[in-house]
C-alpha cells in the first residue's frame, strides 16, 4: 500500500514541475524541483521498491509455495475430507502465486525506467521540449507502476491473504515477519514501517487501522513520529516538494 502511494505522490510531483515549466517558472526553482524529482525517484525506486521487493523475490514467493501449495495442509485445513480437490487447489495456488511474480518483474523493469528517466530530467542537455516530454514520460510511468502495484495487491488481498489466514497458524507467520524484518535491517524496517503508518491512515480504511495496530507492537507504534523525522523524511520529504512550501 505504502508503494502504491508513493508512486502517485511522484506523479504528481512530475505534473507539478511539468506545470511550473509551462508558466515559465524561475530556473533556480527549475533546478531546485528536478533535484527533487530524482531525489524522489530514488527513494520510491531504490529504497522503497527494491526493499520490499527484495524480500518478496528472496522470503515470500517462497514461502508461499511451501504453505499455499503444500497438497496435504491443503486438504486438512482448507478442503477437510479424504482432500481429493486438493492437489487442484495447490495448482491453482501456484498459478496465482506465478502471476504475483510476474508481476513483480514488471514493476521493477518499470520502476528502473521511471527512475532513469527522472535522472536524465536534469541534464543541461536537454531542451525545453525535451525535459517536458521527459516529465510526462515520468509522470506516465508513475501512473503505471501505481495501477500495476494495484493490480497485484488486489491479487493477494483477493487470494492470497485469505488462503494464508486459513491455512497458516499465526505463530508461523508471526515468525515470518519477524523474519523480514531481521532481512530488512533495523533502519531501513523503521523507514518502511513510517510509510506503511501514512499509507494505512491516508486510506481511512478502518480495517487497515486496526490490522496495522493489531500487528505492529505498541513501542513502535510510538515512534513513527520520532522515526519519520529521523529516517523516513531525509529520504522520502522530496515526495512532498511544492506541497505547502515543501522544498528539498
Amino acid at each position: 500500500m505504502s508503494l502504491i502511494r508513493d508512486a502517485k505522490r511522484l506523479e504528481r510531483l512530475a505534473q507539478q514541475l511539468l506545470n511550473n515549466k509551462q508558466h515559465n517558472g524561475g530556473e533556480e526553482e527549475e533546478e531546485e524541483g528536478l533535484a527533487a524529482l530524482e531525489q524522489a525517484a530514488n527513494f520510491v525506486v531504490n529504497f522503497n521498491m527494491a526493499g520490499l521487493y527484495r524480500i518478496e523475490s528472496q522470503m515470500f514467493v517462497e514461502w508461499l509455495r511451501d504453505h499455499l501449495c503444500d497438497v496435504d495442509a491443503l486438504g486438512k485445513k482448507m478442503i477437510g475430507g479424504d482432500g481429493s480437490d486438493a492437489k487442484d487447489l495447490a495448482d491453482a495456488f501456484r498459478d496465482v502465486i506465478d502471476r504475483v511474480d510476474r508481476h513483480r518483474v514488471q514493476s521493477e523493469k518499470m520502476g528502473k525506467e521511471l527512475y532513469e528517466k527522472a535522472k536524465s530530467a536534469s541534464k543541461k542537455s536537454k531542451s525545453i521540449h525535451q525535459r517536458q516530454q521527459t516529465l510526462r514520460d515520468v509522470a506516465r510511468l508513475s501512473t503505471q507502476l501505481s495501477d500495476q502495484l494495484n493490480t497485484m495487491r488486489q491479487l493477494q488481498e483477493t487470494l492470497v491473504v485469505p488462503a494464508i489466514s486459513r491455512v497458516v497458524p499465526s505463530s508461523t507467520q508471526k515468525s515470518f515477519n519477524n523474519k523480514v524484518l531481521l532481512k530488512l535491517g533495523i533502519l531501513e524496517s523503521r523507514a518502511h514501517l513510517v510509510g506503511m503508518h501514512d499509507a494505512v491512515w491516508e486510506c481511512g480504511i478502518k480495517g487497515e487501522k486496526e490490522k496495522f495496530e493489531k500487528e505492529i507492537p505498541y513501542v513502535a507504534r510510538m515512534m513513527i513520529e520520532r522515526w519519520r523525522k529521523s529516517l523516513y523524511l531525509p529520504k522520502a520529504g522530496a515526495l512532498d516538494y511544492g506541497v505547502d512550501g515543501v522544498k528539498s
